[in-house]
């Protein structure tokens, strides 16, 4: 069973890669279309809804439920008490632990499971958007994959690479749970500050998953004018919504990451001028010839001590010191096991 009756859907993304401003958008257009729409932070900074409200951050269930916890009145906490109203859409902010003071995937199923005490799976909202942050792996942050909780997932993804890296990162969560039986699917991607590169396009392509929209890198001061959203804007919201009622998502592809890297234009790792695959660049012999030799040590913290030993090439001139084990703070990692 999904969170709502009807159609729930999770917008993942790295960290600024727009996925919050896009899901306050799509509430705010089914909103206007006369659908009752929850929208759903479930990030920490708890700031997906600020649009609705101003740009002021409404209290959150974590928030909340600490409060009445520690007033003794923890039985007397209720939907209404963490459900708030901006602008038509229904809103919703898990919250997390102050910094450093807990662990944010862990606060993120929590908030849920007091979200599924009250009944979330019996709310009866036409559309239900979860806004979750995708640049971390940790597991309360895959929730509403792991426990299907969404019916579909849409990835927001822009042609910077470590937005690419949480794109495929969030992309194999989805393959992963669905080989468990999980019923979450990917419905595609939306490419946010498009700059024409085609990056994020070929990230979809390698995954299987179509490219629902994309909207260009907009002016701060252009985004929203005079409350109407630029027409781009407008524009992705409306494909992203028909997207939902009318195309079927599926599982991703698996993708190596690496090797995706390498095939892109300016990317490829070459040896005397000839393309080294992914798997190839990992398996470099540890003895090359002498002219195309350069050890670089560097980086290596707390003091940290590199121990060597010698390989004997072919040609005793091409004898070659390579690193076996380094110290760290104390504590030897074997080379192999390094990265």
């Amino acid at each position: 069973m999904g969170v709502s009756k009807n159609s729930t859907v999770a917008i993942y993304g790295k960290g600024g890669a727009g996925k919050s401003f896009l899901a306050s958008m799509i509430a705010r257009t089914l909103t206007e279309r006369g659908f009752n729409t929850l929208q759903m932070g479930c990030d920490p900074k708890h700031d997906s809804v600020v649009t609705h409200f101003g740009g002021a951050l409404i209290p959150t269930v974590l928030g909340t439920w600490a409060r009445y916890e520690k007033e003794g009145r923890g039985e007397e906490l209720a939907p209404e008490h963490i459900i708030f109203k901006g602008n038509g859409v229904y809103c919703i902010e898990l919250g997390g632990p102050e910094s450093a003071r807990g662990c944010g995937g862990r606060g993120i199923t929590f908030g849920f499971s007091l979200l599924e005490k009250w009944g979330l799976s019996e709310w009866n909202f036409d559309y239900m958007l979860l806004d979750f942050l995708g640049d971390v792996v940790c597991g309360g942050f895959g929730t509403p994959i792991a426990r299907s909780m969404a019916d579909k997932l849409i990835i927001v993804c822009s042609n910077e690479g470590q937005s690419m890296y949480a794109a495929n990162n969030i992309a194999s969560a989805v393959r992963y749970f669905a080989e468990q039986g999980g019923k979450t699917r990917c419905l595609g991607l939306v490419v946010n500050k498009d700059d024409g590169s085609g990056k994020a396009e070929a990230m979809a392509g390698w995954l299987g998953i179509p490219v629902i929209a994309s909207m260009p890198l907009i002016a701060q001061d252009q985004v929203i004018v005079d409350g109407v959203p630029h027409v781009s804007v407008r524009s992705a919201v409306a494909k992203v919504i028909a997207a939902v009622d009318d195309l079927d998502a599926v599982i991703p592809n698996k993708v190596d990451f690496v090797e995706f890297m390498m095939h892109l234009s300016g990317n490829a790792a070459e040896m005397d001028g000839t393309a080294v695959t992914a798997d190839e660049l990992w398996s470099l012999p540890e003895v090359v010839p002498k002219a195309k030799r350069e050890l670089v040590l560097a980086g290596i913290p707390n003091g940290g001590r590199l121990d060597h030993r010698y390989v004997e090439a072919e040609d005793d001139r091409d004898r070659m010191l390579v690193p076996t084990v380094v110290s760290v703070g104390g504590g030897n990692v074997p080379a192999a096991d390094w990265g």
